[in-house]
């Protein structure tokens, strides 16, 4: 066979290139310290690299979430144990009160330093994180708490009523009735108020029919509740008391004005030919539906609706069944079900629609891990209580026991009204208060426990991660060196042996 110089040269370019290659590629793993720098280098192992890469980014964005949640957590504790401190002071404030040796004039220093409390106690409640506030639900950019002023009363004929109270006052004010009569009534009522703690009386009239209390500066009204009130006459010969006859209290008190967790949820309604709605269920997310059809609901039969869980990027249909005589349909949806009644009592008219909102003050957080989510903002009334407007009523009233602002406000209407045993109530009142903060602080720490817990679990879980994608993807540096040495020398003697042979010519063995 025939050697020629063409093919010699071919032969010589080709392994020099394949060598120059292999070079090249050491260098380049030499740079980046890297054994898979490209699909090509080894394609089961780029999957395996790329799916450790996806895994410690979800790591690192659940350790993230985790410390920002720890230091949410971490400011709740703080503004809780600051409350169960004020809270302690407090309950030392109502003992000193009880006790039957100090005067008025004590029970009104006392009340003093009570009212500073109390607005100390506002400020916590309403204590911002990153400029967010902690206590007001979802609506975390506006104040939970505002201050404003309420009712305290002992007497059973005010139960079920809900007031409504305006204005300013310097100091408690106590509102009682020289005679027996109703507020509200038909005729014309004599009442009398004092804002200097029983002292000094002014007397006025309640025009009949009027349910508004005027008390130069501050109004009461008697807003909602049956109506007329009959009202008792106090007794002039015993000691001004909340049970010597009517007797209505007018305090500080603090108004919640975040959002709830309560059920049921609220609906929204679009389509006049919709009536009452009831929904009832626990629903993680607003459910859209819509009507596509007219729907008769007083026949027997089976209808179609549509709903969506996903603000109406996706509709599943749904169907439910109709009675005769019934004026309603339920709809059951994902969460729960919807009664909805026909405006007319006989059919929904095609394109409808209602919204169903669950109240959602608990549910802002974050994910901590796949599918782990932890709560950290909460419902401020359902810790400290105070007053609280629901959806269902115009006018606010005391938020569910334990309430530690209306045992607060009222242990200052009993100081600055010089009641004892109104003060002796307020200790015991105050002990448990004192032992439902505990509870939620309790609650608090066992979240933070959890949460930190957690940042340790998955920051193990990325380290360990980490040592499997560099086992694939990273280059042993000595085995580099002894490649890149050897492909060097082979390199050099590939060079010099075609630079010889191609030097070479038939004068060479002339």
């Amino acid at each position: 066979m025939r050697i020629t110089h063409n093919m010699m040269f071919s032969t010589m370019t080709q392994n020099m290139n394949s060598i120059l290659s292999d070079y090249m590629n050491t260098g380049i793993q030499m740079s980046t310290q890297k054994r898979v720098n490209s699909p090509s280098d080894d394609p089961t192992g780029t999957v395996q690299i790329l799916n450790y890469r996806a895994s410690i980014m979800a790591n690192e964005t659940y350790i993230n979430n985790s410390q920002e949640a720890s230091a949410w957590l971490a400011s709740t504790d703080g503004a809780l144990q600051q409350a169960q401190t004020i809270l302690t002071r407090v309950t030392e404030l109502a003992e000193q009160a009880a006790t039957g040796t100090i005067t008025s004039d004590n029970r009104m220093q006392i009340a003093s330093e009570l009212e500073q409390l109390f607005e100390q106690l506002i400020n916590i409640a309403n204590t911002e994180y990153n400029g967010t506030h902690m206590f007001a639900g979802h609506k975390t950019d506006s104040s939970a708490y505002e201050k404003g002023l309420g009712i305290m009363t002992e007497n059973p004929e005010f139960d079920g009523i809900t007031f409504e109270v305006l204005g300013e006052i310097p100091q408690t004010a106590m509102i009682r009735f020289p005679a027996d009569g109703q507020i509200g009534g038909a005729a014309d009522l004599e009442y009398e108020y004092s804002k200097d703690g029983g002292k000094t009386w002014v007397t006025k009239t309640l025009n009949a029919g009027d349910t508004t209390l005027e008390l130069d500066g501050c109004t009461v009204n008697l807003a909602e509740g049956t109506l007329p009130v009959d009202v008792t006459a106090y007794n002039p010969d015993t000691p001004t008391s909340p049970t010597n006859g009517s007797m209505l209290y007018v305090r500080p008190s603090a108004y919640y004005v975040g959002d709830d967790n309560d059920f049921p949820p609220e609906v929204d309604v679009y389509g006049s030919s919709i009536g009452n709605t009831d929904a009832q269920g626990i629903f993680k997310s607003d459910v859209q539906i819509k009507f596509t059809d007219h729907v008769s609901v007083n026949q027997n039969g089976t209808v179609e609706f549509q709903y969506s869980t996903d603000n109406g990027l996706t509709w599943t249909t749904g169907t439910a069944t109709t009675a005769a005589g019934s004026d309603s349909v339920r709809l059951v949806v994902p969460g729960g079900y919807v009664d909805v009644e026909a405006a007319d009592g006989a059919g929904i008219a095609a394109g409808s629609q209602l919204v169903v909102r669950p109240n959602r003050a608990e549910e802002q957080g974050y994910e901590i891990a796949p599918g782990d989510f932890v709560q950290i903002t909460n419902d401020g009334k359902d810790i400290f209580g105070g007053l609280y407007k629901d959806k269902n009523s115009n006018y606010a009233t005391p938020a569910a026991d334990p309430n530690i602002f209306e045992t607060i406000s009222d242990l200052i209407a009993y100081c600055q009204t010089d009641n004892q045993n109104g003060c002796s109530q307020s200790v015991e009142d105050l002990r448990t208060m004192s032992e439902h903060l505990l509870t939620k602080l309790a609650e608090v720490g066992g979240k933070s426990n959890r949460v930190e817990v957690n940042i340790t679990v998955m920051q193990t879980h990325k380290d360990n991660q980490t040592i499997r994608k560099s086992n694939i993807e990273d280059a042993d540096l000595t085995t580099l060196l002894n490649d890149i040495t050897k492909q060097q020398v082979t390199y050099q003697a590939v060079l010099q042996s075609s630079s010889m042979i191609m030097n070479m010519s038939l004068l060479d063995y002339l």
